[in-house]
């Protein structure tokens, strides 16, 4: 199943209600996430492998889980380096990664790779979600200078998650006795 805006928004919300964000503005901050993170993914995050195996062209695909606490962590973070402090910073972080995770679980990375037929890869995301974020916020009707912050530090958490997330991915394709190595490109559907 694609990522998409509803898919992750019915996803986010009984994630946040669980984690006891509850209110009239829940629903739009869930839709506002799930649009940020469908636009980042279709159109700001870079989706690169290192290859290795056989000589040849070979395609890959794997699931995007990403690992909760992983989230969890840098959702914190960012929040505290965006002044999004309090007794509620905790719960809303708590629901959004455990809704992240399980959203972001129902993408799938798709690649290619031009010089290596049959092998591994490890893939790595790229590209910063700060932009992506502001404008699903904005899309959802989210708009001023605490809902900037808001998407800011998400897109900021975001960041901090795929710069040390890395996924190993098996390249299919027509196998050869020649050994090879290179660099792979992809997408996040």
């Amino acid at each position: 199943m694609p990522l998409t805006p509803p898919g992750l928004t019915g996803v986010l919300i009984p994630s946040l209600a669980a984690s006891l964000m509850l209110g009239t503005a829940m629903p739009q901050l869930a839709q506002g996430v799930a649009f940020g993170t469908t636009f980042w993914a279709t159109q700001g995050a870079v989706v690169t492998s290192v290859d290795v195996g056989t000589l040849g062209v070979g395609a890959g695909a794997v699931p995007l889980i990403v690992p909760q606490p992983l989230i969890l962590a840098n959702l914190l973070v960012a929040f505290a380096a965006n002044g999004m402090l309090g007794p509620m910073a905790p719960l809303e972080a708590t629901g959004l990664s455990v809704g992240l995770s399980l959203g972001l679980a129902e993408a799938l990375i798709t690649t290619i790779h031009p010089t290596v037929g049959a092998g591994a890869g490890v893939v790595k995301i790229s590209g910063t979600a700060i932009p992506s974020m502001i404008a699903g916020f904005a899309a959802a009707g989210m708009k001023g200078p605490s809902a900037t912050q808001q998407a800011t530090a998400i897109g900021m958490a975001f960041d901090l998650t795929f710069a040390v997330f890395v996924l190993p991915t098996p390249i299919l394709g027509p196998p050869s006795i020649v050994p090879s190595a290179g660099v792979g490109t992809g997408k996040i559907v």
